[in-house]
């Protein structure tokens, strides 16, 4: 025990298997253990001063937050970090710092969750989506209370929840009035525009109206937001791989979402640098679609993730008997 004041550790493993000559088990454990008079306390470990707490940055992070990747909440492959910093300078959080690999993992999983989504009737998908915006709906104050921790001078919270439940009760009435003659795209790579929580709902649930899947990346600021937007979605129904969130570099995940191959389409705004670049890699995907609208409403994003099936009906002899 005169070492343990040179340790530098809360906790301390003490090996008494075969027991210490004629004392084994417990009895070895307490003789070994007891603590010589005046050498050190043993105080409780929760009440010492003494033993720093674990932090991150320069103040303790109360929760864990994680991307959502094949509908499950996972942390990034590389087990790093980046800090999320509201408009006024605060740090607020800390959300995984994804990499090539997890995109590659999204990407996977999107893939997997693709033809089953798209194989559910309209009405099914609008179901889901429903059930999605009464969840999201029954959070209202938690987002309310996270948008204004991100942006303490928010003066239209609350309008901005109310913009996001409605986006998605109008995706969910659109399900159904697409008809069976669209075809979605695929595997669509979005990259909202703004931070705010109606466009990121745009951006995730405009594509999946038709059978897309998507893999989004928020702005940097908006992470915390995302975070929690993520776990809502894990519980609502929505099958695993059809949203996927990711945190990171937007320009950095965007590239590599332009020269992946399995992702058809990609929302990439003109706000971000290297947009052109980005444009350039895609082009060397045959039909990959780039789209890089700032302020698209609803009915664009929806409009723009599928196309219609061309039907050609043949004339003339073709069915003379």
């Amino acid at each position: 025990m005169q070492l343990v004041k040179s340790l530098n550790s809360e906790v301390i493993w003490v090996n008494t298997h075969g027991g210490t000559g004629s004392l084994n088990g417990a009895e070895a454990l307490r003789a070994f253990t007891k603590a010589p008079s005046g050498v050190i306390s043993l105080q409780d470990p929760l009440t010492r001063t003494d033993i720093a707490k674990p932090v991150i940055g320069e103040e303790s992070i109360n929760e864990t937050l994680k991307m959502l990747i094949g509908g499950a909440l996972k942390r990034s492959c590389g087990e790093t970090y980046r800090d999320v910093y509201s408009t006024s300078g605060d740090k607020i959080a800390a959300v995984p710092d994804a990499n090539k690999k997890d995109l590659r993992d999204c990407v996977e999983a999107a893939a997997k969750a693709q033809p089953g989504w798209a194989g559910k009737s309209a009405f099914n998908r609008s179901q889901i989506l429903y059930f999605l915006a009464e969840n999201l709906s029954s959070r209202k104050g938690e987002f309310l209370s996270l948008i204004q921790k991100c942006d303490p001078g928010c003066s239209n919270a609350a309008e901005q929840v109310d913009r996001a439940i409605q986006v998605l009760f109008d995706c969910a009435g659109r399900c159904d009035k697409l008809g069976s003659n669209v075809t979605p795209f695929g595997v669509v790579g979005v990259i909202p525009s703004s931070p705010e929580l109606p466009d990121m709902i745009r951006m995730i649930a405009g594509p999946i109206v038709s059978g897309n899947v998507v893999i989004m990346v928020p702005r940097p600021r908006s992470s915390l937001i995302a975070a929690h937007l993520a776990q809502v979605i894990s519980v609502s129904d929505i099958p695993g791989g059809v949203i996927n969130i990711m945190y990171g570099s937007q320009e950095t995940l965007g590239l590599s979402m332009a020269q992946h191959p399995v992702i058809s389409g990609l929302w990439y705004p003109n706000c971000l640098k290297d947009c052109t670049v980005v444009q350039s890699e895609a082009a060397r995907t045959p039909n990959k679609m780039v789209w890089n609208d700032e302020s698209s409403d609803i009915q664009t994003v929806v409009k723009r993730c599928f196309f219609n099936k061309t039907v050609v009906m043949p004339a003339g002899n073709s069915f003379a008997n």
